[in-house]
């Protein structure tokens, strides 16, 4: 695959690191692929090649992640909505198809309904369907999606976590996924590249946002590929969102898949396929 790595100035400056992958003809229509919160570019590496068959793709490290710069503020959706208009624009797209995983759908879900002109359409992966009211008081959310304390954790102790940690069989490529989150300073020890007070920055816009209130205005086609986890709770309340969403006639159309959260990493080839075909029907 043909890569090109650049930087984009987003959102009040902030540097963003991008890339873009060649498809199969400079004329193809374009991705823009936004990951999750303590996530990184990354984690769609294992889906480029099947997507690349038919789209030219750009993926980037949102503000405070992987290798993008780290300011103490600007975490709010109009912030990360602009860093993402402002990659679009650097990659020359029109209009592509915006495709965000778990937070990354949430921006991807903000800016299909604030710039509706600006993305033909949206695909959410596990992230932006949630039933009316069911997140708990601040305070409660905040502990329960508090990062892991890693700072300070040899680095070869971490590389062994991660088969401990991860549902499913850590490849070299996966192994490169969750690497790409740290940091490794001169001592051998790893240093999360997202910083627990951006982390708690991010959270709050997540707590704050009102998918109800986005789907009753959304107009951009949608595709919601969901991860079936067999945890009721989160189950739940993704069918209850999803019931929601048919309730106000949002031009959203919900897909399951057997497996965690990590789609993009567990079932690369179903995600991609179920993307292509998706965007190519609205292209």
């Amino acid at each position: 695959m043909q890569e090109r790595w650049f930087d984009v100035a987003g959102d009040d400056g902030v540097r963003l690191r991008a890339r873009e992958v060649a498809g199969p003809s400079t004329g193809a229509p374009g991705l823009v692929l936004h990951h999750g919160l303590a996530s990184s570019q990354r984690i769609w590496d294992l889906m480029l090649q099947s997507l690349t068959r038919e789209f030219r793709v750009v993926t980037y490290d949102a503000r405070g992640h992987g290798l993008s710069g780290k300011p103490t503020s600007g975490y709010g959706f109009d912030h990360i909505r602009a860093d993402a208009l402002a990659v679009i624009r650097a990659a020359r797209m029109r209009r592509p198809v915006l495709v965000g995983h778990s937070w990354g759908a949430m921006a991807a879900l903000d800016l299909a309904v604030e710039r509706p002109r600006s993305v033909s359409a949206a695909v959410l992966i596990d992230g932006g369907v949630s039933a009316p009211g069911d997140r708990p008081p601040w305070d409660a959310f905040k502990e329960q999606l508090a990062p892991p304390m890693l700072a300070g954790t040899p680095v070869t102790r971490f590389r062994q976590g991660l088969r401990r940690w991860f549902p499913v069989p850590v490849t070299p490529q996966i192994e490169d996924v969750a690497m790409s989150l740290m940091r490794v300073d001169a001592r051998g020890t790893i240093h999360p590249r997202l910083s627990r007070a951006n982390h708690f920055r991010i959270l709050r816009a997540i707590w704050e946002q009102d998918p109800a209130e986005l789907y009753r205005r959304l107009r951009v086609p949608t595709l919601a590929i969901l991860a079936e986890t067999g945890q009721a709770a989160w189950d739940g309340s993704k069918r209850d969102g999803a019931r929601a969403i048919r309730e106000v006639g949002a031009p959203v159309r919900v897909t399951w898949i057997r497996g965690i959260h990590d789609l993009p990493l567990q079932h690369p080839v179903e995600v991609a396929a179920r993307i292509r075909r998706f965007a190519g029907a609205t292209g």
